[in-house]
């Protein structure tokens, strides 16, 4: 089971990893950066909480 120090730390790498790819297909199809970095940025803060409780519900969901 991991550790909520261990979920954070797998959430901050996959939210830099994730926020890249969201950033730069936004700012792709767009042509505008400032759209692609609004984007990203609204990106990661949703799935980032998103993603913490995910990690949460699944570790108290395995110890029953």
């Amino acid at each position: 089971m991991d550790s909520y120090k261990q979920t954070i730390v797998k959430t901050l790498i996959w939210r830099v990893i994730a926020t890249s790819i969201t950033f730069s297909v936004s700012w792709i199809i767009s042509g505008n950066l400032e759209f692609g970095l609004m984007i990203g940025g609204i990106d990661t803060i949703i799935k980032t909480i998103g993603y913490f409780t995910y990690e949460r519900v699944w570790n108290i969901k395995k110890q029953k």
